[in-house]
């Protein structure tokens, strides 16, 4: 077969290897991938690559054979290790437990939220409660606080500090949203 684009035009020389070796490297696919229609699917996009590429490339008919075969060949494994990756991440999302099973009442009120707050700042110290009270819903500054409990203002910034990080540990999960809520 002889495949010089000076003897033949584009389109002769494109249909003719697409008759004669279609059906063949859909064969070929066949050593990679099980699936009749994938196959045909990446055969048929090995050519339409072809023909998009005619101009840029002088066919040889020495290669032209091989060239298909490789593209074929890579195309096919670009298939499974795509369809690899799916799997996988299949595979993690059913490993995965829903947050509906663990956490079935994850949306919460804004009263529910200052309830859970209040509930979790009963358990401090008077004093803890107190300053962060003060700063947070109040909006007092360390002094002012400091002069009203008699304490320095030293301890009221370890006060608070000391209470943020109960806080944390407590309300790890909600945590982003108490702030929200409480610097309003």
């Amino acid at each position: 077969m002889k495949l010089s684009l000076n003897e033949q035009s584009k389109k002769q020389v494109f249909k003719q290897l697409y008759e004669e070796y279609y059906a063949p490297f859909c064969l070929y696919a066949k050593r990679f991938v099980d699936n009749k229609e994938t196959r045909e699917d990446i055969v048929s996009e090995v050519f339409a690559s072809l023909w998009n590429n005619m101009d840029n490339f002088e066919i040889d008919p020495k290669t032209i054979l091989g060239y298909l075969k490789m593209c074929v060949r890579n195309n096919c494994l670009n298939y499974l290790k795509h369809q690899e990756y799916e799997w996988n991440y299949a595979e993690v999302v059913k490993k995965k437990t829903p947050v509906y099973e663990t956490e079935p009442d994850s949306v919460y009120t804004l009263d529910e939220m200052y309830r859970m707050l209040y509930g979790i700042l009963n358990k401090l110290p008077e004093s803890y409660r107190i300053v962060f009270i003060e700063s947070f819903f109040k909006g007092k500054t360390h002094t002012e606080i400091a002069e009203e409990l008699n304490l320095s203002v030293k301890s009221v910034n370890r006060y608070k500090q000391k209470t943020l990080e109960f806080l944390r540990n407590e309300l790890k999960e909600y945590m982003p949203l108490l702030l929200l809520f409480i610097s309003r």
